[in-house]
């Protein structure tokens, strides 16, 4: 029905752990670390970016299934309505891996893949709080946001990018000599 680009894309378990293990201490690391910055115009969120680069590696079956379980952690730690970020990183994370081919050709394409990412994941969750009733952003305040989100993962990407893609070539190396 919908072709991903990747037909013989399969899920490794030794590559879906990894991610989760970094993305739940990004989660630890967004609450406790992040939260506390008193960065310009809002602040910047770690977890999108890193399921963004993962999924712009591994495809768009591992950016689903990792923004899911993720998500459903970051909501069972958070006070709102469980299964709502799930959802927002569920599609982020479905959304960014459908681009994995052309990331592998440009330089530009991780860049404008994972700022844009972060930014309609912070315009999908105040767009999600909106809906349940819950909006704690009005609509300029969450385009504010949404924009810092953006722009922060562009200054953040350059370094990111390339770790994360020599990360997975290892591990997928790795299993290759198993």
């Amino acid at each position: 029905m919908w072709d991903t680009g990747a037909a013989e894309e399969q899920l490794q378990p030794r590559v879906f752990t990894a991610a989760v293990v970094l993305l739940l201490v990004a989660v630890v690391l967004q609450v406790s670390v992040v939260a506390r910055l008193g960065a310009p115009l809002g602040r910047p969120d770690l977890v999108l970016v890193l399921l963004a680069t993962v999924a712009l590696i591994e495809g768009p079956l591992l950016g689903a299934l990792l923004g899911f379980t993720v998500g459903l952690v970051a909501d069972l730690l958070s006070t709102h309505v469980i299964g709502q970020t799930a959802l927002v990183l569920c599609l982020v994370g479905y959304l960014a891996g459908l681009v994995m081919n052309a990331a592998e050709r440009s330089i530009a394409v991780p860049l404008a893949a994972v700022g844009a990412a972060a930014a309609l994941g912070t315009l999908g969750n105040a767009a999600a709080t909106a809906i349940l009733g819950d909006a704690a952003l009005t609509g300029p305040q969450a385009l504010v946001r949404a924009l810092a989100a953006g722009l922060y993962a562009l200054l953040v990407t350059p370094f990111l990018f390339p770790l994360a893609t020599a990360a997975s070539r290892r591990l997928h190396r790795d299993r290759r000599r198993l």
